[in-house]
């Protein structure tokens, strides 16, 4: 059992303060170098540390390795820009997700910190931020994920790159067997990881409690921070976690059971399919473009699985077994998940819904469907996409809160279900993807909740009302209260009760918020019981 508890700190770091008008952290020193912060573009009072680097590039002979400590330099470095992105495909401009002509780099293990300490001992909660992306897109520095306004609210913000797609996922038969570990395939979690042990070492210098760290993170994210939750390696290093639309309960594959076939179909992609240290070298000599490329040509260049060594088993079994860090957990997902991530879908035909509830849930297909078939007739393929979202994220999140709870930790489960106004999440100088001002045609949809967990309605987005402001400002005071003290309930907030499997109650996130028996309560019940009888 992985009991959580606190490292004690082996040193303590140099502080430099250089006192502004009022008396902020501007200037710090870390176990790399000094960094000078800057007063945040978009909040008083707040400083933000961007580009700092927290281990060495991982490139050329640290390709597929886990991260190496990064390199000390002298003097200081103007923290004022963020790093670059970790390698990633460019992905279509009509995509709600879109992300523009990104800055691309394999040197791209940097983090961002914002706070508004003006003193170490200060000692804030610290929020750690993950983003989402399938682990094959995104970075931390996006406008949306500016820290300031949760800053503001007395939490040191932490946001960071990781690396992604076949950088950082890529199992492969020789990487296994090149490892101390016999381990390959999670480089993108082994850099999370390092983050926290960043973290653990330097926060204290940024006004932050090392004693008191929350890993958050969302989608893919989301699901990065419950496999932190099943590591061994991140004892000590986490108190609480919060799981925005999370799909790692699920998570079953083996390097034997996929991960390294999958490597040797990138390999081949590769143009490469020889054996040993020398078809290594040949694929850690290729430029990135090229992996980029093989990427798509192979299908995937492998994403999070079970290997062994920093995910030792299933994290449904870890948990149920009690077997993973004992922490609280906070954890939910949105009303309406696919019609975000399957906005560009064309329809589809009853005879492909059957398909897909055929390959989904074989001999209880015809109950599904029988359960969704109001949705059946409205449209199959909104239908597809509510019963993809309920057996994805959200079925993932109840169970993840119901395993917390069935082991004596306390679990917070939400339902999103405002529906949110559509913008370019990540392109704010071209918001406006349907030309609409921000219609919200996609009701509450994957993403959708982002820029209300950062409080950032001012600065990103459009079409923003009252309510929202309301409802963001309420999720940030749940998001921050829960990181100091694991409960997210405070003065002033609609209580939420911790959960509970047998009354199955949820917070409704919407306007008004409320807490409610769960929305989808009769097809998730369904679904687990699917999901069960096939493990």
């Amino acid at each position: 059992m992985f009991i959580v508890r606190r490292l004690a700190k082996t040193f303590l770091l140099a502080l430099i303060i250089i006192k502004s008008a009022n008396a902020q952290l501007t200037e710090v020193k870390t176990d790399s170098g000094a960094y000078l912060g800057y007063s945040s573009e978009h909040v008083e009072g707040v400083i933000a540390y961007k580009g700092i680097g927290y281990a060495a590039p991982p490139v050329g002979d640290l390709r597929w390795k886990p991260p190496a400590p990064a390199i000390p330099f002298p003097g200081v470095r103007e923290a004022n820009l963020a790093g670059p992105a970790c390698w990633q495909a460019k992905n279509s401009d009509a995509s709600v997700y879109a992300r523009g002509d990104l800055s691309r780099s394999e040197d791209c293990l940097y983090l961002n910190v914002f706070t508004e300490a003006v003193s170490p001992k200060e000692s804030m909660p610290v929020m750690v931020w993950f983003h989402g992306g399938g682990n094959t897109a995104g970075h931390g520095g996006p406008l949306i994920f500016d820290g300031s306004n949760l800053a503001k609210r007395g939490a040191v913000i932490v946001t960071a790159n990781y690396r992604l797609g076949a950088f950082g996922f890529l199992a492969h038969p020789e990487l296994t067997a090149e490892s101390e570990k016999n381990s390959s395939g999670m480089y993108g979690i082994l850099d999370q990881i390092e983050v926290l042990n960043w973290v653990q070492r330097n926060i204290s210098v940024f006004g932050g409690d090392p004693d008191r760290i929350t890993i958050f993170g969302q989608s893919a994210g989301g699901t990065d921070v419950c496999l932190i939750m099943s590591s061994p390696l991140a004892e000590g290093l986490v108190d609480g976690i919060i799981g925005q639309s999370p799909g790692c309960i699920k998570t079953s594959t083996t390097l034997d059971s996929g991960g390294h076939e999958q490597g040797r179909k990138f390999s081949q992609a590769l143009g490469l399919d020889g054996a040993g240290a020398d078809v290594l070298q040949e694929m850690r000599d290729l430029p990135p473009q090229e992996i980029v490329s093989a990427m798509r040509s192979a299908g995937s260049g492998g994403g999070p699985l079970i290997d062994g060594w920093v995910v030792p088993g299933r994290p449904y079994d870890l948990l149920e077994n009690g077997e993973q860090n004992l922490v609280n957990v906070m954890v939910g997902g949105l009303a309406d998940e696919y019609f975000g991530l399957q906005h560009l879908s064309p329809e589809i035909s009853e005879a492909e819904l059957t398909d897909y509830l055929v390959n989904t849930f074989g001999e209880d297909s015809s109950e599904i469907r029988t359960l969704y078939s109001k949705e059946i007739v409205e449209s199959p393929l909104s239908a597809r996409k509510v019963i993809a979202g309920d057996n994805g994220f959200i079925l993932a999140s109840r169970m993840w809160g119901r395993l917390v709870e069935s082991r004596g930790s306390d679990a917070y489960v939400y339902y999103f279900s405002r529906p949110a106004p559509v913008f370019r999440l990540y392109v704010p100088d071209e918001k406006d993807l349907n030309n609409d001002g921000g219609g919200r045609t996609l009701g509450a949809y994957h993403s959708g909740e982002l820029a209300y967990v950062f409080n950032n309605l001012d600065i990103v987005g459009l079409g923003w009302e009252t309510a929202d402001r309301q409802l963001s400002d309420t999720i940030a005071d749940y998001w921050v209260n829960f990181a100091a003290t694991g409960d997210p309930n405070g003065p002033g907030l609609p209580v939420w009760p911790k959960y509970n499997s047998n009354l199955d109650m949820v917070q409704i996130l919407d306007t008004p918020v409320k807490t409610s028996v769960h929305p989808r309560k009769l097809e998730l019940d369904r679904m687990e019981r699917i999901y069960m009888d096939g493990r």
